[in-house]
């Protein structure tokens, strides 16, 4: 008979009835020491229905092999509990890394905030005088911080002492039937006394509670050269009018080196350099309005206007922004030939546009240039200047860059002959106005023909 370690003796009848007992202890002690995990169970029962087999001994074997079946299962449930344990640590672990990584994703998310906000990420500094230098936002003091807590335990003792005495003796002098005008006036003595205790202590309460809040204001603007009230609201979680009514306690009592409120009670300025950038966007936004309001009265007034005043005002203005679009045009183009056509272009069609605004009449004639004639040459100058940037100039480019130049050639030849027939229209109205201009010169005389005619009358004689 076998003595091995992992199996059941059966040679003393009297042990049979322990076995089990024994192999679940042996068990134990193995996994407590790590060296029972992972037994085939399945092969120890083998191993001991072998032995009993070879012995011819069944008595105990069903009983046996069930506490083998029950130490077995006791073993699982223990792995199946350690597995879980294991797997919950594994979780919480999980679950504080993502915390942490949302934390990290909510810090770095509020600083790519600030940056976008202007915010520096360097601390701000302003400049007090002699060569010195705080950084920005840095209160000079705070009231009540202090004084407010000291205000309270003052305030608590005497309204303590001198109201409970008061009423102590009113109570004691009415007891000892002293007479009631007397107990009165002793009670009221403490009355006065015990007044300024609760005025203290309310004073006190509130002088902390703004102190609290100052020191909060000041962990957010401090090092930065401005702050914006709508970020410091969502931050502190307190009403805006009372935000609002803290800095102006402040800024009054000049308690925050070099901040200033903005006219419009939204940022807080904590330097020089903040106060300048808004200085200069207020002044660019007074300029905005103006213009804004010039730009609404020249267009109310030209509602109002004769039609002829509205075409002229059109004109100059469709003729400008073309003009704009073949200047910005002729800034990409690289060959000096055709940056010269464009230029010729510039310069007749500001000329065609001058002698349209002064020459009402000749204004339809330019309505073509813009809805059919100007379109097309600014898209072929588009072309060209695509064409042009390519790397590689093969026959195909450089057959429709010389199209397109003589394109531009013929514009220019057509706006030159459209300038002379508007030109025409003018030379014939100044040839009528010479011609009833020399009519009434000769009737007045004062031709050379007329005046040779009088040369030619006898001279009266005196």
């Amino acid at each position: 008979m076998s003595n091995q370690e992992d199996r059941f003796d059966f040679s003393d009848s009297e042990n049979h009835g322990n076995q089990g007992e024994r192999y679940r202890k042996s068990s134990e002690d193995k996994n407590d020491n790590g060296k029972a995990d992972g037994i085939n169970w399945g092969d120890k029962i083998f191993s001991m229905i072998q032995e009993y087999a070879e012995s011819m001994d069944f008595a105990e074997l069903s009983h046996n092999i069930q506490k083998t079946i029950d130490v077995a299962r006791e073993e699982t449930m223990k792995q199946v509990d350690k597995a879980r344990t294991e797997a919950a640590k594994q979780i919480d672990r999980a679950k504080e890394e993502a915390a942490r990584q949302v934390d990290k994703a909510k810090e770095e998310a509020a600083k790519q905030i600030d940056k976008a906000r202007g915010y520096q990420s360097s601390q701000a500094y302003v400049n007090v005088g002699h060569g010195r230098k705080v950084i920005a936002g840095k209160l000079k003091k705070n009231p009540g911080l202090y004084s407010g807590p000291a205000e309270i335990a003052v305030g608590a003792a005497g309204l303590g002492a001198f109201g409970g005495a008061g009423i102590g003796l009113g109570a004691f002098l009415g007891a000892v039937a002293f007479p009631i005008g007397a107990a009165i006036t002793s009670a009221a003595v403490m009355i006065p006394f015990t007044i300024v205790s609760a005025f203290l202590l309310g004073r006190g309460i509130l002088n902390s509670k703004r102190a609290r809040r100052i020191r909060k204001y000041a962990s957010i603007w401090t090092g930065k050269p401005y702050v914006m009230i709508e970020d410091l609201e969502s931050r502190v979680g307190w009403d805006r009018k009372k935000i609002l009514k803290d800095i102006h306690f402040l800024t009054d009592r000049e308690l925050i080196i070099g901040a200033e409120l903005d006219a419009g009670e939204t940022c807080l300025m904590l330097t020089d350099e903040s106060k300048q950038q808004y200085a200069s966007a207020m002044a660019a936004k007074r300029q905005r309005e103006q213009e804004e309001v010039k730009a609404r009265e020249a267009e109310e007034a030209l509602k109002a206007a004769p039609f002829e005043q509205r075409e002229i005002h059109r004109i100059k203005k469709d003729g400008q922004e073309y003009l704009e679009q073949l200047a910005e045009l002729k800034k990409e183009i690289v060959s000096d030939e055709m940056r010269r056509k464009v230029e010729q272009m510039e310069t007749l069609t500001a000329r065609i546009f001058v002698c349209a605004s002064e020459h009402p009449e000749s204004i339809s004639q330019t309505d073509r240039l813009f809805k059919y004639y100007f379109p097309s040459v600014l898209k072929l100058l588009k072309v060209y200047e695509d064409v042009e940037k390519q790397p590689v100039q093969g026959e195909n480019i450089r057959k429709t860059k010389k199209e397109i130049e003589d394109s531009l050639d013929t514009m220019n030849q057509a706006l030159e002959k459209l300038f002379d027939e508007m030109f025409q229209n003018v030379a014939m109205d100044i040839s009528s106005d010479i011609q009833v201009l020399e009519v009434m010169l000769k009737q007045d005389g004062l031709t050379e023909d007329g005046i040779h005619a009088d040369q030619k009358e006898p001279m009266l004689k005196l």
